[in-house]
This record gives C-alpha cells, structure tokens and sequence, in this order.
C-alpha cells in the first residue's frame, strides 16, 4: 500500500487535510471539513483499521466536541458521551484543546485535554470519556489561574506527551498552573515546573501576584506558563519546553533543566517587553522524530503584540539549543506581521524530514529539506490553530 502523508491543518472556521504520497511534491486540499466549528487540534490514529482522524472541535452555539472520522475526513461523528467535569466541581467545559492518541500498547485509549483544565480519557476509540480525577481534582487545582466566574476555571491543559517505553508515564502542561508528571497512569500527578524556571517552591506561588519572588518585569503568574511541551521520541528522557521566559530543554524527564534561551536572541530581532529580559516568546515548537536531530520554534514579539516583528521566521537547532538558525527562505516578509498558535508546528518523520508550519493569516508553509527552503501550500485558509502530519 503506498505511503500517504496527511496534514491535518485545524482552522477557526473548520478543518482542511493536505494529501501527497512520501515524495511530497504535489498537495491537494480537501474542501472546510466541520465547516464552521473552531478546531483546535487535529490528531490521526494508526492504531486503528482504518486509521482514525480526531478534532477537537468547538462551537460557541453547540459546544464542545472531539470528532471521529472512519473516512479520512468524509464523515465525522461528534457524539462525546461523558465528556464534562462531575457537576459537584461546578465547572463546564467551554473547549476541547487537545486529542492525544494512547500508547502503542493501548489501542482504543484517547486522551482530551480542555478549558477549563481538565484531562479526559476514552478506552473506545472516543467514543465515551471518563475524567481523570488525578489531575483534574489535584491539590493545586484551587490555585490555579483563574479565567471568569467558574471556580477553578483556567487556562486550557495541552500538551498531553506519552513516554513511548511506558503508557502510564505521561507530562501534561497547563498554562498558567504548572506542569505535572504521572508515573502510574493518571491516578496520581507530580507537578515538575518548578525544576524548569526559576520559582518559588509553594503551590499558592503559581498565580500570587504579590508574593511571587520573581525578577522585576516579569509576570509571576508566566513562570508557571510552558506554553509547550514536546518529549523527543528519539530519547524520552528529554523534553523541551517554550515557555513565557524562554525556551528551555531538560535531559533527565524534567528533573532539572537548561535554559537555551539566546541571550541575547541571535539572529532574531524581536522586541523585549523588559529591558534585560533576553528570552524567545512564542508557543509552537517541533521536534524531529530521526536524526539528524532538530527543533523548531517561532519567535514572536511579546507581549500583547505576539507577532513575527515583519518576517515570519522559523528557527531551528540541530545542538540542543546551544545555537539557533532563522529559517526565512519562502517564508513572508519583510513586513508581513503573523503569528503561529500553539499547535501551528510540526514534523513528519520521513526521509528527508519535513516541517510543516500554519499562520494566524491562513497560510501553510512546508520545508521539504528540514526548513532551509519554504514553498507555501495550495490555499489561503482561515487562521490556523492547529497543524498536524501523519504518515500512514
């Protein structure tokens, strides 16, 4: 059977797939799949016979969702039976933020992460969903940075990383309350943050505005804010993490960490909100599934503006983020202000490697030779949320 690669590409007004075989020199876009939903993140599933395709899919009228499709893409089922926090919580999902395929080991296990910050896990292919109390009723839960009325309500949880060599040891990343580790399967949950940045040790100092002993200028709450999370499945032991404060990488599963931040930013003009701050701002980040080894990120300009200051760039390293690369051949510029959103980021695995990015102005760009060169793909899409690549 051949090779097809799919690129899963969530927008704010429904979902596209790109098509090619594994030479990728030619792309066909589908027509708005789930036109009109807002489709945070998309995820494919080998695991099943067909592959499977799942969205996060939401609607300020209808709600929440994760969507099934058994046909790449021509139907979807939207039933999510169970998905919501107990009522005794007194929270409700306002938006599915992240579907995550179980381990290898597991088929049938889905993983939904959402906001307000909850962990959801399906054992039937997303068909039904049970909470995972470990997590969504954690001890820090009332800690957390609140967002409206609803308490407990925060900011989403994505990043949902499986370590490839065991399915009950999983990272899981909220923005604005820290980051938590589980070794047993989701019934218990560490929060390891603490060793990435620089913070005070007590729980209460995640969103203490006042008491956070932080550096002048910068918001107490952020240092608590990975705003990704990726494991490298080359070597899970290491993790990186774009955070408020910068870019960082650890070699031990998140006991201690590196802060591979520029300093100052080489090679990228971007405008620091704090004097003294040298520090990446910016949410996406990719890394290579085969040698030889990379990463890939998009600076934005903080805070409020959070945009590429007139060239969209792309950055890469292949030394652990001792050095870093702007990628900007094909890529739009000089002037053009655009921004990547969390999930706008990805690789494929293949031979050569290729990158894959989405912009907040609907364009999505591919590096067939791990970014050096940019062609920009058929379409001008509603803003991107999400890209995703899946060779099957």
């Amino acid at each position: 059977m051949a090779t097809r690669v799919m690129l899963l590409v969530g927008t704010r007004k429904g979902a596209f797939i790109y098509t090619s075989d594994e030479r990728r020199q030619e792309w066909e876009v589908s027509a708005p799949l789930l036109a009109g939903w807002q489709i945070y993140h998309m995820a494919a599933d080998p695991r099943a016979n067909p592959p499977r395709l799942y969205a996060a899919a939401n609607s300020p009228w209808w709600g929440p969702s994760v969507a099934k499709s058994e046909d790449w893409g021509k139907s979807w089922d939207q039933h999510s039976q169970g998905l919501g926090f107990p009522s005794d919580m007194g929270v409700t999902i306002k938006t599915v933020w992240e579907i995550r395929p179980g381990h290898e080991s597991q088929p049938g296990v889905v993983y939904a992460g959402t906001q307000p910050a909850g962990l959801f896990r399906s054992e039937d292919w997303g068909a039904s969903w049970l909470p995972i109390d470990g997590i969504n009723r954690h001890e820090f839960r009332t800690f957390l940075q609140g967002i409206g009325d609803e308490p407990g309500s925060t900011s989403p949880a994505h990043s949902i990383e499986i370590d490839p060599r065991d399915p009950g040891h999983m990272y899981l990343a909220i923005s604005g309350g820290g980051s938590y580790e589980t070794k047993d399967g989701g019934d218990t949950w560490q929060l390891f943050s603490h060793h990435a940045i620089p913070a005070p040790a007590r729980a209460e100092m995640i969103i203490s505005q006042a008491e956070s002993a932080v550096p002048s200028g910068i918001d107490p709450a952020a240092v608590w804010d990975m705003h990704r999370l990726k494991l490298d499945t080359k070597n899970p032991d290491r993790l990186w993490t774009q955070a408020h404060t910068g870019v960082f990488r650890s070699d031990d599963g998140g006991k201690s960490w590196e802060d591979v931040t520029p300093d100052p930013i080489r090679g990228v003009e971007v405008a620091l909100p704090t004097p003294g701050l040298a520090a990446f701002h910016g949410f996406p980040i990719a890394v290579t599934h085969r040698q030889p080894d990379a990463v890939y990120l998009v600076p934005l300009q903080a805070d409020e503006f959070r945009v590429c200051p007139g060239q969209f760039t792309v950055c890469r390293t292949h030394d652990g983020g001792k050095t870093w690369e702007r990628l900007t051949k094909g890529l739009p510029g000089p002037d053009d202000y655009q921004s990547a959103y969390r999930e706008g980021l990805d690789t494929d695995g293949l031979e050569p490697e290729g990158v894959y990015v989405g912009t907040s102005n609907g364009q999505v760009y591919f590096g067939a030779d791990g970014g050096d060169h940019w062609q920009r793909l058929p379409g001008t899409l509603p803003p991107v949320l999400s890209v995703t690549c899946a060779v099957l």
